[in-house]
């Protein structure tokens, strides 16, 4: 007889009576059913059990090897390794009096993935920045997928034990049926199989419907806990879980931006210069804007503001001024405003920003979001106030025409010419023969030294209160490809309609005004040295609107590499050459007088059009313009500046945009680089974080214990081993065994129905449900 088993150490429980193996044995380890009584006789395996101890405060068996029964549907391991499990005794701690023992290393684990995920995804972010959007959304989705795929694995280890509870806890119910006690092998095979998916769960719910066991009102007097509950739960799990990397991939906000780039463009054609045919018919209209007695313009006043406006770049300290682009420079079969066409007035009734799209040139589609580079026509002028009128000016000469005259100092003119660092021509500086333009009776100014001034102006006396003249010269410049002339305005203003002007000079006679009051006539001019170059200029193409003018690369008649990047960064074309036969590649004057008379006409007939009514010398709002003042009587002093600044937007506008008409011009496009940006949304983040720790801790911290304090038991290899070599788990098997070489799918359809039941020391016999 085997000795009894020690007692128990101070403050544990008594180890409680190990159950009777006979009892419990499968018939295929009963003596009386082997063939082999004498290879067994004298061996009981009851006392491979007798040493029970304690060992760390839990039952432990010492066990020694045995030989094995000859028995060939004996197992191949000793059975003492199996043995019953006696009911594990209540654990110290209440906390595991209705739930399982946490699993503190799973946990922490989890708890350390949570704390890694913060700096693991930004690593990612940060590595995202500045790429395209395609890299940066693949870079943040892999990021955000291999975190979520990692905090999902670790949620789910922490939840897969309520799946495994519940599954045990349906056949401990089932078991307890007196008629049709356990549950079919089919169904138990679907609980366990793929434990951390949803789809087990759902049959483990269903399951649960169907058996007759599982009802709360059945086993209300030994388990009424909601196990349903347990299973919803590890669906939530599941659920969150799968989540997880498209969440994460959503809390990361992506933004982009449109950067410039100018290192790799495509040859491309814009509108840009005239064709012969445009300047055949320019040519033609030089006879109607010669005609004064018309003052002819290419577009009513009316409807000038549908013509593109004027804008202005830096140049190595000075204002450049240009014509804005338009979009029908950059569409199939376009062409800018300098056709000359009888209808030429249309573009300002049809603006031309409603052509939106994109068009090819040589194979290579121009489209909107780039940089197009190509040469324009700009102007840059500087002005400066007639020194001493009451010697430079005659007011009003002694002829019955009452001629005014305005004299050019030397002096003024050579600054102007210095401040472009251009030689004064020495034509300039010729003695004037006073008889070729002084009037008969009208005699110079006293004090006036013929000898210091450079050139005369005569104006009619005809009531316009500004009144202008031009003079274009030709330099003997080698190379010089542009226009340059000298641009005067006279202001004759009647002092009632400026109550605060300062004028340079005033009539000697007073003129009386409706009311019979005497008034005089204000006087004041200033001269300019215009310049109209060819400049190299990047202009915007956008879908949005217009294109935009960014600003100057070069001046110059053809297309060059930008100068400001980087010594190491160097432009490259991408794409075939175009045939530069078939376009223009630089701008060039040559030919183009005829057109620069027409439309230096048109500009001068524009201004002179604002002009009140004649003989009165009335106000007028450009007349304004010129002063720093506003308003009908805002009219101060004619200063240079506010001369210079308006004469060039206006001639920007009324002359630049007839010089692009229907010839083609070669221009590089840069394409628009769009570029993201990844930065973690931190209020998201941080509520994502707290739901997955929430469910971590839930999960890891609540497995709900089996019925009768049964121990725990999973889908893993060590629990089915406890399970089925403990006896816990004993099936009734319906027609043969199983052959070694049978095909799964038929041991699925063989053995689908065997019942299994839960069979342990419970105390409470079956019959009592």
């Amino acid at each position: 007889m085997s000795p009894p088993p020690p007692a128990a150490p101070p403050g544990l429980p008594e180890p409680q009576t190990r159950p009777n193996w006979r009892d419990h044995r499968p018939s295929y380890l009963s003596l009386e059913s082997t063939d082999d009584k004498e290879d067994v006789k004298g061996f009981d395996p009851a006392d491979l059990y007798d040493t029970l101890s304690y060992r760390n405060s839990t039952y432990t068996y010492n066990d020694t090897p045995q030989p094995t029964s000859s028995d060939p549907l004996a197992p191949k391991f000793p059975s003492s390794a199996f043995p019953p499990s006696a009911p594990v005794p209540p654990h110290p701690i209440p906390f595991a009096q209705r739930f399982e023992y946490p699993h503190w290393k799973r946990i922490l684990f989890h708890i350390l993935l949570l704390a890694l995920a913060y700096p693991f995804l930004l690593l990612f972010v940060v590595i995202a920045r500045n790429r395209s959007l395609f890299w940066t959304r693949a870079i943040v989705a892999i990021g955000g997928g291999v975190l979520g795929f990692v905090l999902g694995l670790s949620l789910l280890s922490l939840a897969q034990p309520h799946l495994e509870a519940a599954t045990w806890a349906t056949i401990a119910h089932q078991s307890q049926v007196k008629d049709t006690p356990g549950i079919r092998l089919r169904d138990f095979a679907a609980s366990s199989q793929d434990a951390t998916s949803a789809w087990p769960a759902f049959r483990l719910l269903w399951t649960r419907a169907m058996y007759p066991g599982t009802n709360r009102r059945r086993r209300a007097s030994y388990d009424a806990r909601p196990w349903s509950l347990t299973v919803v739960f590890f669906l939530l799990c599941v659920a969150v879980a799968a989540m997880l990397p498209f969440i994460l991939g959503r809390i990361v906000d992506i933004t982009t931006t449109t950067e410039h780039q100018r290192l790799e463009y495509e040859e491309v054609k814009v509108k840009g210069d005239l064709t012969s045919a445009d300047i055949e018919r320019a040519a033609a209209l030089e006879s109607t804007f010669n005609n004064f007695m018309i003052t002819w313009t290419l577009a009513p006043f009316s409807t000038h503001g549908g013509l593109p406006s004027a804008v202005s770049h830096k140049w190595e300290g000075e204002e450049v001024y240009f014509s804005e682009a338009v979009t029908q420079q950059f569409v199939p079969d376009g062409a800018g405003f300098g056709t000359f066409n009888d209808d030429a007035t249309s573009p300002s009734i049809d603006p031309l920003d409603k052509v939106t799209g994109s068009f090819s040139g040589g194979g290579i589609s121009v489209q909107t979001g780039s940089l197009l580079r190509f040469p324009r026509w700009g102007v840059r002028i500087h002005c400066d106030k007639i020194p001493d009128l009451g010697t430079n000016m005659i007011t009003k000469g002694n002829n019955t025409a009452g001629m005014t005259y305005l004299f050019y100092p030397i002096d003024t003119l050579q600054s102007l010419f210095d401040s472009f660092e251009m030689e004064f021509p020495s034509r300039l500086m010729q003695l004037l023969n006073v008889s070729n333009f002084l009037d008969v009776n009208d005699t110079l100014p006293i004090g006036l030294d013929i000898t210091k001034i450079s050139d005369v102006a005569k104006f009619y006396d005809n009531g316009v209160a500004h009144s202008m003249k031009s003079k274009p010269l030709t330099l003997n410049v080698t190379g010089y490809n542009g226009w340059v002339s000298i641009e005067s305005v006279l202001i004759r203003m009647n002092t009632t309609y400026a109550p605060n002007g300062v004028f340079g000079a005033y009539s000697t006679q007073s003129i009386p005004d409706v009311d019979g009051n005497p008034t005089h006539i204000g006087y004041d001019a200033a001269v300019c040295l215009e310049l109209f170059e060819p400049w190299v200029v990047e202009t915007y193409n956008a879908t949005l609107g217009p294109p935009t003018t960014m600003g100057i690369v070069s001046k110059g008649a053809t297309i060059v590499d930008s100068p400001s990047l980087d010594k190491d960064a160097k432009e490259h074309r991408k794409g075939d050459s175009l045939d530069k036969s078939s376009v223009k590649t630089k701008l060039n004057v040559t030919g183009l007088n005829p057109v620069y008379d027409v439309l230096h006409g048109n500009s001068v007939n524009q201004l002179i059009k604002d002009n009140g009514r004649d003989s009165f010398y009335p106000t007028n709002p450009t007349i304004v313009s010129y002063t720093p003042g506003e308003g009908p009587t805002g009219y101060t002093e004619l200063d240079a500046t506010h001369f210079g600044q308006a004469r060039a937007l206006a001639d920007a506008s009324n002359i630049l945009p007839y010089f692009v008409g229907s010839a083609d011009t070669l221009a590089r496009r840069y394409p628009d680089r769009v570029l993201a940006s990844a930065y973690i949304n931190h209020k998201y983040f941080a509520a994502m974080i707290g739901a997955v720790l929430l469910l971590g801790l839930l999960a890891g911290l609540f497995v709900p214990k089996l019925p009768y304090n049964l121990p725990h038991r999973g889908f893993d290899l060590y629990s089915w081993l406890a399970a089925f070599q403990g006896q816990e788990l004993v099936g009734t098997y319906v027609g043969t065994n199983i052959p070694k070489n049978m095909d799964l799918r038929d041991v699925q359809a063989k053995m689908g129905d065997l019942r299994f039941t839960y069979h342990a020391d419970t105390g409470v016999p079956p019959s009592a449900v």
